[in-house]
């Protein structure tokens, strides 16, 4: 095989090449498969960058979570018309795509911020204290753990003073069970009839409820939500439960105030829309 011939097959194989390849922003190479088929081969990481910004940002503070809006909004991004952020209030997040575009020139998408809103630990505590029963030790020690945000109700009115009798009396609680029994003879018939009373008694008095202060969610206002005490007497141990009052509404406050303060941070930077959306 002659020089000549060598370098036509290597003029071939260069050909070759440039024929698979196709020419987009983004290189990328048509290769075939081992079953005869074809599939399309991205060569961007060959490149000594890449062909375009992308990438998810996510945090759960929403100071942090302005800032990287803004600043990337004002990267030019505005002016492509592209910026799109959502909220969803039900789980209190949202969600910001930098390169969504519009309906005529649409973006990849895969530019994103995400904001996840933590629970602050007081209100982590009282949710899980109000998803279930609680013995009387776990209530005490839920009260006693938490005494710098709770102040017991009596009488609807708030008294901080007795705390310290609250957790005496939620530890001192006694069921007392009373039946009465009616026995009742007639000519044709009897009746008999029996009651049972069942009631969880302290030494000393227990509250109607407490009031709990705490910030819902880092970044959000203070908030003092009313607890309902419950004590429940069906089992072979007093059961006691907390209850918030108002809780639907509270939730939706809770949603309201973050919406109004991600708005807020963010200015004219980006639109929102309440709801979520996936490109």
């Amino acid at each position: 095989m002659d020089s000549s011939t060598v370098n036509a097959i290597g003029q071939l194989a260069i050909e070759a090449a440039q024929a698979n390849r196709i020419d987009a922003d983004t290189p990328a190479l048509i290769l075939r498969t081992e079953h005869a088929g074809q599939q399309v081969v991205s060569i961007e990481h060959l490149q000594p960058g890449r062909s375009r910004f992308r990438g998810a940002f996510a945090t759960r503070q929403l100071p942090d979570f302005a800032a990287y809006v803004i600043a990337e909004t004002e990267n030019a991004a505005r002016e492509r018309g592209s910026v799109q952020g959502f909220i969803d209030t039900d789980n209190m997040c949202a969600k910001v795509f930098f390169n969504l575009g519009n309906l005529e020139h649409a973006g990849h998408a895969d530019h994103t911020a995400t904001l996840n809103l933590k629970p602050t630990a007081a209100y982590a505590a009282l949710l899980a204290a109000t998803a279930r029963s609680l013995d009387q030790r776990t209530l005490h020690d839920f009260v006693e753990d938490w005494r710098d945000n709770i102040t017991p109700l009596f009488d609807g009115q708030p008294d901080a003073t007795r705390l310290a009798n609250t957790l005496a009396a939620i530890r001192d609680i006694t069921v007392e069970t009373a039946r009465k029994v009616n026995h009742v003879e007639r000519d044709m018939g009897a009746t008999r009839s029996a009651m049972e009373s069942i009631d969880a008694r302290s030494t000393l008095t227990l509250p109607s409820g407490f009031e709990f202060r705490a910030v819902p969610y880092d970044g959000l206002a203070e908030r003092t939500l009313r607890l309902r005490l419950g004590v429940i007497t069906g089992g072979d141990k007093v059961a006691l439960t907390l209850r918030i009052q108002q809780a639907e509404q509270v939730t939706e406050d809770i949603a309201k105030d973050f919406r109004d303060r991600l708005a807020a941070k963010l200015g004219t930077a980006c639109p929102l829309t309440l709801g979520t959306f996936t490109p």
